[in-house]
């Protein structure tokens, strides 16, 4: 298989519309294959070295854009002004799946 599958992994804010807007755009635009939601995360971080916490929603996307492509539609796309966006490693894929997701994006 020529094309390689990537993991992205980002948060939204605690509304399940917003999370949810996201990655029915991420499919829409053919920028996603699958979209993982998962709901009820809390986030713990420092701001003015007060401990805040936020509830959040986790998208796991499986996809076959580029990076840069991936990261430019989230960008534009997120609620929040500044999301975390990033790629996970991952070293292989079955390639029942692989022959799955090639072929959607022959359609």
């Amino acid at each position: 298989m020529d094309k390689k599958i990537s993991i992205f992994y980002t948060l939204c804010g605690s509304s399940k519309k917003d999370a949810r807007s996201l990655a029915k755009k991420l499919l829409k635009f053919d920028q996603a294959l699958c979209v993982n939601i998962i709901n009820n995360v809390e986030s713990l971080y420092l701001e003015n070295k007060k401990v805040k916490s936020a509830k959040e929603i986790i998208l796991i996307i499986k996809s076959m854009s580029s990076q840069k492509k991936i990261f430019k539609f989230i960008k534009e796309n997120h609620n929040y002004d500044i999301p975390f966006i990033t790629k996970i490693k991952n070293e292989s894929v079955n390639e029942d799946y692989l022959i799955w997701a090639k072929s959607l994006n022959n359609k």
